[in-house]
């Protein structure tokens, strides 16, 4: 009896050294999640992109060429937390599409550390770019961060070659953004509220010419665009800060410059790039020159301005008008990185630029050909930034020709499709016409 007892003892001894043993497995696996979920204190951020001061979609024809992202670099850097805080790269990801282009209609998620400061960088079309010494980028993670001459991307000066109909054009841009904490997100989804915005690294020229002599038929046969930068530009924007830390932007009406963001109260030290992108977006939407502001206060890289020539081959020919409607033939658009050629005088302390342009052409009245050069300075242009688009509509009279300069200063043409089409839609810029 005795010795049953005993075996009924111990029995029970080792179950309770079992269930002991389970009980402890399962509090010590409680606490290792515990701590693994304290260091694991990644969310999923979530944004998406779009081209400022227009959409890029797949699927356009080449009349949108210039709003195609073909591939898109998407590299996040976030800064760890301390006071000898450093950045390293989350995340560089290339997206590639096909030769309509990518859809920008689907959001990006990330994984990412919260309760960081994250730095976005938007590179599009940037394939085949090359610096001025022909030799290709390097885009790898050391590319984006702090080093003693500063971030290398943001000093890479590219030799523009622009082919919008088979590399697209460069668009580029950076963020700085804030991922809140964990436990101030829900479900670990953090999704920004706002599309981050592209730019166009390259400024366009397009020229329409219109006959309204019965007297004469034009030939143009080219075009120079004086005091310009030809061969070289910054591939991300290098946009300057006044003396108390804000963007600003010249107002046309008043003469005078605005801070950004133009809503009042935003504290210098919420300042980022975001600001004057959103005002280039806003500006696209207006439809009267003389509300528009204009960007100056940014870097080129340091060269001397250039004529350039642009020759037609064959020449535009523009018959002599012979009914009610005038004859019009528009040039193949012309594509230059951005300037900053400052106007001269003393007064001029809003940095307002000055460009010339001439036209050349050969004009026969039914006798004879005689060559005519056409100069003048363009009107009410006060920038050649990035992503400025200048219109110019030349009017041949009868004696006379007259500059009629329609400025899109952010491309704000938009595409809206429409039963699987995308037709352009009108905007109402119109300048009265200035004689020269």
């Amino acid at each position: 009896m005795k010795l049953k007892h005993r075996h009924i003892i111990s029995i029970s001894l080792l179950l309770c050294g079992l269930l002991g043993f389970t009980s402890c497995n399962k509090e010590s696996f409680k606490l290792s999640c515990e701590e693994g979920e304290e260091k694991d204190n990644s969310v999923f951020l979530t944004f998406h992109t779009d081209v400022a001061g227009g959409f890029s979609r797949a699927g356009e024809g080449e009349e949108g060429a210039d709003e195609k992202i073909r591939q898109l670099l998407i590299v996040i850097v976030s800064k760890e937390p301390g006071d000898d805080a450093k950045w390293v790269v989350e995340h560089n990801r290339l997206v590639k599409g096909a030769s309509t282009g990518i859809l920008l209609t689907d959001g990006y998620t990330f994984k990412v550390e919260a309760g960081r400061q994250k730095r976005i960088y938007l590179i599009a079309n940037h394939g085949n770019l090359k610096d001025t010494g022909g030799k290709p980028f390097d885009f790898t993670n050391q590319a984006f961060l702090p080093g003693e001459s500063g971030i290398p991307v943001e000093a890479y000066v590219f030799k523009p070659a622009y082919k919008p109909g088979d590399d697209g054009i460069p668009m580029t841009a950076v963020y700085d953004i804030m991922v809140p904490d964990r436990e101030d997100i829900t479900n670990d989804e953090y999704e920004l509220g706002y599309p981050l915005y592209v730019v166009r690294a390259a400024t366009k020229f397009s020229f329409n010419f219109e006959n309204r002599s019965a007297q004469r038929k034009i030939s143009v046969t080219g075009i120079e665009i004086e005091s310009v930068i030809t061969d070289h530009m910054y591939l991300m924007p290098h946009v300057s800060k006044n003396a108390e830390g804000y963007y600003w932007v010249v107002d046309n009406e008043e003469n005078n410059y605005k801070a950004l963001p133009l809503n009042e109260g935003t504290e210098v030290s919420n300042v980022t790039g975001k600001d004057w992108i959103d005002w280039m977006v806003e500006e696209a939407k207006k439809t009267e020159i003389a509300q528009y502001q204009w960007l100056t206060d940014y870097g080129v890289p340091e060269s001397t301005t250039k004529t350039v020539s642009h020759e037609f081959t064959p020449s535009l020919e523009i018959p002599a008008k012979t009914g009610d409607t005038p004859p019009v033939v528009a040039s193949d658009a012309i594509y230059l990185p951005e300037s900053k050629t400052v106007k001269s005088g003393e007064d001029n302390t809003l940095g307002l630029q000055e460009y010339k342009v001439t036209i050349r052409t050969t004009e026969n009245s039914g006798f004879e050909n005689t060559q005519a050069i056409y100069t003048s300075i363009l009107p009410r242009l006060g920038s050649l930034f990035r992503n400025t688009h200048v219109k110019v509509k030349i009017v041949f009279n009868d004696y006379t020709l007259d500059w009629q300069v329609d400025v899109e200063p952010y491309w704000g043409i938009e595409l809206n499709p429409e039963f699987g089409l995308d037709e352009l839609k009108e905007k109402n810029i119109l300048e009265k016409s200035q004689k020269i």
